[in-house]
Protein backbone atom coordinates (compact mmCIF):
# COMPACT_ATOMS: atom_id res chain seq x y z
CA UNK A 1 0.00 0.00 0.00
CA UNK A 2 2.95 2.30 0.70
CA UNK A 3 3.81 2.51 -2.87
CA UNK A 4 0.19 3.36 -3.77
CA UNK A 5 0.16 6.21 -1.52
CA UNK A 6 3.62 7.34 -3.29
CA UNK A 7 2.33 7.06 -6.11
CA UNK A 8 -1.03 8.76 -5.66
CA UNK A 9 0.89 11.58 -3.79
CA UNK A 10 3.20 12.14 -7.07
CA UNK A 11 0.06 11.95 -9.64
CA UNK A 12 -1.11 14.77 -7.03
CA UNK A 13 2.21 16.63 -7.61
CA UNK A 14 2.37 16.42 -11.42
CA UNK A 15 -1.62 17.40 -11.48
CA UNK A 16 -0.97 20.70 -9.03
CA UNK A 17 -4.15 18.98 -7.06
CA UNK A 18 -5.23 17.22 -3.74
CA UNK A 19 -5.39 13.54 -3.17
CA UNK A 20 -7.25 10.93 -1.32
CA UNK A 21 -6.23 7.45 -1.39
CA UNK A 22 -9.66 5.19 -0.15
CA UNK A 23 -8.65 1.75 -0.60
CA UNK A 24 -7.34 1.01 -4.08
CA UNK A 25 -8.32 3.93 -5.47
CA UNK A 26 -6.59 7.43 -5.75
CA UNK A 27 -9.25 10.02 -6.29
CA UNK A 28 -7.51 13.75 -7.81
CA UNK A 29 -9.67 16.61 -7.58
CA UNK A 30 -8.49 19.19 -9.63
CA UNK A 31 -9.77 22.99 -9.62
CA UNK A 32 -9.63 25.64 -12.36
CA UNK A 33 -10.83 29.04 -11.89
CA UNK A 34 -12.23 30.67 -15.44
CA UNK A 35 -13.71 34.18 -16.12
CA UNK A 36 -16.48 33.88 -19.14
CA UNK A 37 -17.73 36.88 -20.49
CA UNK A 38 -20.98 36.70 -21.86
CA UNK A 39 -23.04 40.34 -23.01
CA UNK A 40 -20.95 42.52 -21.52
CA UNK A 41 -20.70 40.45 -18.09
CA UNK A 42 -18.12 38.74 -16.24
CA UNK A 43 -18.79 35.23 -13.94
CA UNK A 44 -15.83 33.97 -11.93
CA UNK A 45 -16.66 29.91 -12.07
CA UNK A 46 -14.35 27.02 -10.89
CA UNK A 47 -14.71 23.97 -12.60
CA UNK A 48 -14.10 20.17 -10.78
CA UNK A 49 -12.10 18.04 -12.57
CA UNK A 50 -12.29 13.91 -11.70
CA UNK A 51 -9.31 12.07 -11.89
CA UNK A 52 -8.47 8.75 -10.80
CA UNK A 53 -6.51 4.94 -11.01
CA UNK A 54 -7.44 2.18 -9.17
CA UNK A 55 -6.12 -1.54 -9.79
CA UNK A 56 -2.30 -0.67 -9.93
CA UNK A 57 -0.38 -3.74 -11.08
CA UNK A 58 3.06 -4.81 -10.99
CA UNK A 59 4.11 -3.52 -14.03
CA UNK A 60 3.00 -0.17 -12.88
CA UNK A 61 0.08 0.50 -14.98
CA UNK A 62 -3.42 0.98 -13.83
CA UNK A 63 -6.88 2.04 -15.28
CA UNK A 64 -6.71 5.53 -15.05
CA UNK A 65 -10.15 7.82 -15.97
CA UNK A 66 -10.98 11.85 -15.90
CA UNK A 67 -14.06 13.83 -16.34
CA UNK A 68 -12.54 17.31 -17.64
CA UNK A 69 -15.01 19.91 -18.04
CA UNK A 70 -13.99 22.41 -20.59
CA UNK A 71 -15.24 26.22 -22.25
CA UNK A 72 -15.92 25.13 -26.09
CA UNK A 73 -13.32 26.97 -27.32
CA UNK A 74 -10.82 25.02 -25.40
CA UNK A 75 -12.00 21.51 -26.46
CA UNK A 76 -9.35 21.25 -29.32
CA UNK A 77 -6.09 22.87 -27.76
CA UNK A 78 -6.58 20.23 -24.65
CA UNK A 79 -7.49 17.51 -27.37
CA UNK A 80 -4.56 18.44 -29.49
CA UNK A 81 -2.00 18.52 -26.67
CA UNK A 82 -3.16 15.48 -25.05
CA UNK A 83 -2.75 13.98 -29.36
CA UNK A 84 0.97 15.96 -29.65
CA UNK A 85 2.37 14.94 -26.30
CA UNK A 86 5.92 12.98 -26.20
CA UNK A 87 4.29 10.45 -24.33
CA UNK A 88 1.39 8.57 -26.75
CA UNK A 89 -1.52 7.69 -25.92
CA UNK A 90 -1.98 4.08 -25.56
CA UNK A 91 -3.53 1.86 -27.82
CA UNK A 92 -6.42 1.46 -25.03
CA UNK A 93 -7.09 4.90 -24.64
CA UNK A 94 -10.68 5.90 -24.67
CA UNK A 95 -12.43 9.44 -25.31
CA UNK A 96 -15.86 10.46 -25.42
CA UNK A 97 -17.27 14.10 -25.30
CA UNK A 98 -20.80 15.33 -23.93
CA UNK A 99 -21.47 18.41 -25.02
CA UNK A 100 -23.81 21.66 -24.75
CA UNK A 101 -24.05 24.92 -25.22
CA UNK A 102 -21.73 26.14 -22.47
CA UNK A 103 -19.68 24.12 -21.02
CA UNK A 104 -18.34 20.47 -22.62
CA UNK A 105 -17.26 17.61 -20.78
CA UNK A 106 -14.28 14.71 -21.91
CA UNK A 107 -14.29 11.28 -20.54
CA UNK A 108 -10.93 10.05 -20.58
CA UNK A 109 -9.53 6.22 -19.56
CA UNK A 110 -6.52 4.03 -20.40
CA UNK A 111 -4.35 1.73 -18.72
CA UNK A 112 -1.13 2.98 -18.17
CA UNK A 113 1.06 4.18 -15.73
CA UNK A 114 -0.79 6.94 -13.61
CA UNK A 115 2.52 8.84 -13.72
CA UNK A 116 2.03 9.09 -17.56
CA UNK A 117 -1.62 9.56 -17.92
CA UNK A 118 -0.84 12.43 -14.95
CA UNK A 119 1.80 14.00 -17.00
CA UNK A 120 -0.30 14.35 -20.33
CA UNK A 121 -3.13 15.75 -18.85
CA UNK A 122 -1.17 18.49 -16.88
CA UNK A 123 0.45 19.24 -20.16
CA UNK A 124 -3.29 19.98 -21.96
CA UNK A 125 -4.11 22.30 -18.56
CA UNK A 126 -1.23 24.35 -19.37
CA UNK A 127 -1.72 24.80 -22.65
CA UNK A 128 -5.54 26.04 -22.17
CA UNK A 129 -4.30 27.78 -19.28
CA UNK A 130 -1.29 29.38 -21.39
CA UNK A 131 -3.94 30.11 -24.01
CA UNK A 132 -6.61 31.87 -21.56
CA UNK A 133 -3.32 34.60 -20.54
CA UNK A 134 -2.66 34.97 -24.13
CA UNK A 135 -6.51 37.00 -24.45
Amino acid sequence: MERFERLAEQVGVLLNAEVEVQGGECLVKRTRAINISSQNKNFNCVLDHDISFINLKEDGTALNQAEILLLPEEVALFTNALQKHPISLPINYQQRVDINPNIVCIYLSSEETPEDFATRLSAAFNVIEQNALVK
